[in-house]
Order: structure tokens, then sequence, then C-alpha cells
């Protein structure tokens, strides 16, 4: 059994190492993030070996396996929490190739609907991301815009499946309405596999320059050196990764649902034609202006006209890099070889536009104002600044733009039109 695997693991090593120059579709390695962290090792004079890249693609095949054939490196028993994060069986069915059975039951979910944007790997570089604007979302940062839950937390489940039904209007992010419940519960539960799998990849990378040239970890002298023949190589494994893979990554995966941002009751005065209305969108203007600086950003009138030199976290991860300018092209051509798409300035929304790419009812605009939107510029405004009532009168103005300044919308083209890709 043991030689099994070990052939198994190796063999599906080579395929990531460059052995076979054709086969089925592997996961690409994050090359723009190792080449970041080369880059950052050589600025303080650490040791970065080359063999890292190797090591790092062995070690994930070990533990996640192939698009063809995914793995979650935990048991998913229901005595292992991990079970409450994804099901294998979903993994499987939006897994492989696109196929069905003669009772039309369909898999390979992921490379139907997703990957021609989102990529095998998830990186968000799919073969038509490059004419996407904004680009598809790179789920190996374990970021999400559009969610429920605060900053630096997952979203839960609900949260994804949202998205993935209504899809994010004014981006090419289709509406996946017709698809089946367990079709969307599978799909959702592999992004979360890819974001997990991204995540610890990156973790791996950041842990090399702190290796002084030691390997990450040896399969081979792994699995001789097991101490109990009984002891799979995948448990082996297990016991020397699992801290760094469960506490690093895994646990904030666990229950997001605890963390979901409550939305009180609705203020009435948010309904246009109530009686509070306009005193409510009235104190909503003032707070734009002020306590809540909304202004910086989304200019004076709400045209997304102000602050507009920012990039979002998925350029920002290598656009940082020592020796890396964002007005200098020339600065960017390695990391455009490695898999980077080249960086695009994030522009504020034009709220004077009704297309709320998060969802445009005032609960949900109520939970993007207090949570902010994680990977781009737009903060969180927690209850110590805005208290509930003046988040409401914001919701109210906000909601109000499109009808109060229709003529200056008309004149103003919708940022993500351009070069900019709008934050939310």
């Amino acid at each position: 059994m043991r030689a099994t695997i070990i052939a198994s693991v190796l063999s599906l090593a080579c395929l990531i190492a460059g052995c076979a120059p054709s086969g089925p579709p592997k996961f690409r390695l994050n090359d723009v993030e190792l080449l970041k962290r080369e880059r950052e090792s050589l600025a303080v004079g650490e040791h970065f070996a080359n063999s890292y890249r190797e090591q790092v693609g062995n070690l994930l095949i070990a533990l996640f396996g192939t698009p063809d054939d995914p793995r979650f490196p935990f048991p998913l028993g229901e005595e292992d929490p991990a079970h409450e994060i994804l099901s294998v069986e979903n993994l499987k069915l939006a897994a492989g190739p696109v196929s069905s059975d003669r009772r039309d039951k369909h898999s390979g979910l992921y490379r139907e609907h997703c990957a021609h944007c989102h990529g095998i790997s998830g990186d968000g570089a799919g073969p038509t991301a490059g004419m996407l604007n904004p680009y598809p979302r790179d789920f190996r940062l374990g970021k999400f815009k559009f969610k429920d839950s605060p900053l630096r937390r997952p979203p839960t489940d609900d949260a994804l499946a949202i998205t993935l039904r209504r899809g994010i209007p004014g981006t090419g992010m289709p509406s996946f309405q017709s698809l089946s419940d367990e079709h969307i519960d599978a799909l959702v539960d592999y992004v979360k596999y890819l974001s997990i799998r991204g995540e610890f990849e990156r973790y791996l990378m950041a842990e090399i320059p702190r290796m002084g040239g030691e390997p990450l970890i040896d399969l081979e002298e792994l699995a001789r050196a097991g101490t109990d023949e009984n002891e799979s190589l995948d448990d082996q494994l297990f016991t020397v990764v699992g801290d760094w893979l469960s506490e690093q990554v895994v646990a904030r995966w666990l229950k997001p649902e605890k963390s979901v941002t409550p939305v009180p009751p609705m203020n009435p005065g948010v309904a246009p034609g109530h009686p509070e209305h306009t005193a409510l969108v009235a104190q909503g203007r003032t707070l734009f202006h002020t306590k809540a600086n909304c202004v910086q950003c989304h200019g004076d009138t709400g045209l997304g006209d102000g602050q507009t030199e920012n990039y979002d976290d998925w350029t920002n991860e290598w656009l940082k890099t020592p020796g890396v300018l964002g007005d200098d092209s020339s600065t960017w051509t390695e990391f455009l070889a490695a898999g980077a798409l080249p960086p695009r300035k994030i522009r504020p929304r034009n709220l004077n536009l009704p297309v709320y790419r998060g969802g445009g009812s005032p609960e949900e605009m109520f939970v993007r104002i207090r949570n902010g939107i994680e990977g781009t510029p737009m903060p969180s405004t927690p209850e110590t600044l805005l208290n509930n009532d003046e988040t409401w009168a914001v919701v109210a103005f906000v909601r109000s733009l499109p009808y109060a300044n229709g003529s200056a919308a008309v004149k103003q083209p919708d940022p993500s039109a351009g070069s900019g890709s709008p934050s939310n």
C-alpha cells in the first residue's frame, strides 16, 4: 500500500516539475508570488534556492491532489471539524473534465462554468481573463469582495452561493441561477478548496526565506522514515504539516457564519415616499461629506472621481515588490512573464449609476458600508464611527444619487468601461 502511495505522489509531482510534455490539466504554481518572495529575499541578502519551486509543487500535489483528482488533506470525518468546511463528494462533482452519464448526472462543473475566466488553478487568469474588466477573481488570496462577514474573515457558503446565483452586475461574472442547488453547492466547495490550497501555497512560499536552503519537506525521506509500517504516507505527511495547514489557513474557514455582520431593522426613512425620507437623505449627504469621508474616493457628487490612484490587493500583492513601479511597465516584465495580469488602477464606484455589484438592497448596502469591501481601498466603517441610524442615513443618500444626479451620471462614463476597475 505504501509503495503505491509513494509512486502515486512522485508521479503526480513529476507533472508539476515538467517531466511530462502533455497530459491532464494541472494546477499552475503561483510563480508571481514565488518571484515576489525571491526578490524580497535577495533585497535583504537571504538565501533563496531554485529548488523550492519543485518542493512547493510536490507538497501541494501530495496534500491537495490535481484538477482531475482533488484531495483535501484532512480526514473530514464527523470527529474532525474540517468536515464542516467542504465535502469531498462536492469536490469530485466540480472537478475533472466536463462529462455526464446516462442518467444526465453532470461532473466537471468548475471547468464547464468557471475555468475559462478564473483559470484551472483559480488564479483569475483563465483564457478570457485579459479581455474582462475588472479581471476575474483570483481565489488564491482567500479574499472575497462581496460577503456577509467582516474584513479578514472568509465568506459564508450563503454569500458565495448568492454571488453564483446572481452574478455580479457590471462585470463579466454572469448569473448561474439556472444551476441546481446541488451544483451550486459543489461549486461553492470547490472555490473554497482552491482558496485554501492557494492560501497554503502562499504560506509555504513565505516560509522559504526562513529555511536557509533546507528543504521544506522531503517526501521520499518522509516515506522511508515512517515509524509505523501501518501508517500511510498521508498520515505521516499530515503529522509533519498538519499544524502548519490547520493553524495558518484552515482554522479561519471554520464556522464563518459565527462572524456574520448583524443587520439591524432598516430605518423606514430609507424608503422613498416615507415622511422621513428627505430628512434622512439630507443627513446622509452630510455624513457622506464629513464623518464617513466617502467623498475622498467617491467625489463630491458620487461620480467616483475622488482618489483614483489606488490598486486592489490582488495587484498590490506583487506591485509593491522592491524594484517594481506602478507607472513604469519596464519593471513589470518578469512578473507578467510569471503570470501576472497588467496592473489596472481601481476606480471608486460611480454611485450615480444604479448598478451595485454586491447587491442593491438597503440591507446589502448597509453591510458593505459597515464591513468595507475586502481587497479594495473601501474601508470598514465600524459602529464606533457611524452608528446604525447614521449608516442607514448614508444608505438612503447613496440610493438617492442616481435620481438626484441623473444628468451628471449621463455625462460621466462608468469607470468600469475604461482602464479602471470599480471597487463596489
